[in-house]
């Protein structure tokens, strides 16, 4: 295939692509790049609401299910008919899956998608996995490893934490950020006012750190060191936050109010306490040009860079507020440090990790055609029954798992 021809792509999401989320940001931003350049992308995966946007193709059965802890809301019912009726009228040359592990979409993805390349994305990471994650991973592994011809993964901490079952070599592709909509903004910390700290993160979402921030917060008030802080995320059933001075509490807030929010802080604090396996948020603070201080992790340590962020311990309040009272007289490091995240965040430009995504669609694509010519020749084989309107081992295996057998 040529790599001038304009592709035709499907990208899976198995979680509910009504709310917010690392994968499924993954997903919009990737198909948005790549219909730029001139491809034909389609977004599938389940919706409580209909999101309403470009190349969306959503349906219902969504169950919460909560892992890693974090609520996960994904399609557990979906109709398998459903969805291979679009599949087989969207005509794809390749199908992109994230997340395979997750039940049911990503499997029925690649059991339904017979003679189509497919290709997935690992985005989890956890530090200490428990035994079901381990089972799961290798049920994933068993039932549909063999129908896919590449994989990647966000990271290296999610490519090893991936590696656990996944026998395929994986090759790690980064998520982005839109560079071109989180951009900087006016002067930073007017003389004499507060450090304005900023926290983005679910309130439900313990592994976000928030009770840590909290915790140091106080810590910081009680030492005489002039901040405020704005909180921004969904209380998705948490409490919400206490009524501190100078906190400001604003809920879930729409993209650009997100990147006002983003321009306007002197601080971003990250203190997620682990099993982060990328820091999405991160690169919007560099793309704005705002120093950083977040949580020693791997996941951030692979995004975050050391002239541009301070990296403390996790779950020390005491630790947060160190790094957070040694930047706050400190106004000329921290625009050494916004400007060094300013030219770090060039490489992750949406518009760049397309156009490696697409790259690895074209090796997807190559490894399926090659697979189905070596099923042709296979000794023993008869080529005229895999030419002729005969099925390809794969095609007779889904066809199986389908109930869609053989007809006279």
């Amino acid at each position: 295939m040529s790599s001038d021809r304009p592709l035709r792509v499907c990208i899976v999401v198995p979680y509910d692509l009504s709310e917010r989320g690392g994968v499924k940001h993954h997903a919009f931003e990737v198909a948005r790049a790549l219909r730029e350049r001139g491809d034909h992308v389609g977004v599938l995966g389940p919706a409580t609401e209909d999101p309403r946007l470009e190349g969306v193709t959503s349906f219902g059965g969504i169950v919460n299910v909560r892992s890693n802890a974090s609520d996960n809301r994904m399609a557990l019912f979906v109709s398998p008919w459903t969805l291979r009726r679009h599949f087989r009228e969207g005509r794809y040359d390749v199908i992109h899956v994230h997340e395979p592990p997750i039940p049911s979409v990503p499997y029925w993805a690649a059991w339904l998608t017979p003679g189509v390349a497919k290709i997935c994305t690992f985005h989890a990471y956890n530090e200490t996995p428990s035994w079901g994650i381990h089972f799961g991973q290798r049920v994933c592994q068993l039932l549909s490893e063999r129908f896919y011809d590449h994989s990647l993964a966000v990271s290296e901490p999610a490519r090893r934490h991936a590696s656990y079952a996944w026998r395929l070599p994986l090759t790690i592709v980064p998520n982005g950020v839109s560079t071109d909509v989180f951009v900087p903004g006016g002067p930073r910390n007017v003389e004499g006012g507060p450090l304005r700290l900023l926290f983005v993160g679910r309130l439900s979402d313990e592994r976000k750190g928030l009770a840590v921030m909290l915790e140091a917060y106080e810590l910081l008030r009680a030492r005489g060191v002039p901040v405020s802080i704005d909180i921004v995320g969904e209380q998705a059933g948490a409490p919400v936050p206490p009524a501190l001075p100078g906190l400001t509490y604003h809920g879930p807030v729409p993209r650009s109010a997100l990147v006002r929010a983003f321009q306007e802080c002197d601080l971003y604090v990250a203190p997620s306490l682990g099993q982060e396996s990328f820091g999405i948020v991160l690169l919007e603070a560099m793309a704005t040009g705002a120093p950083i201080v977040c949580s020693d992790i791997e996941g951030y340590r692979a995004v975050a860079h050391p002239d541009g962020a301070i990296l403390v311990p996790p779950r020390n309040p005491g630790a947060l507020a160190d790094a957070i009272a040694e930047l706050a007289g400190a106004r000329e490091r921290r625009a050494r440090m916004g400007a060094v995240n300013l030219e770090h965040v060039k490489a992750y430009d949406w518009s760049r990790v397309a156009a490696r995504v697409r790259e690895e669609y074209l090796v997807a694509i190559e490894r399926r055609a090659r697979r189905t010519t070596e099923r042709r020749f296979t000794p023993g084989e008869s080529p005229a029954r895999l030419t002729s309107g005969g099925t390809t081992p794969e095609a007779a295996s889904v066809s199986t798992i389908a109930g869609d057998g053989p007809r006279a």
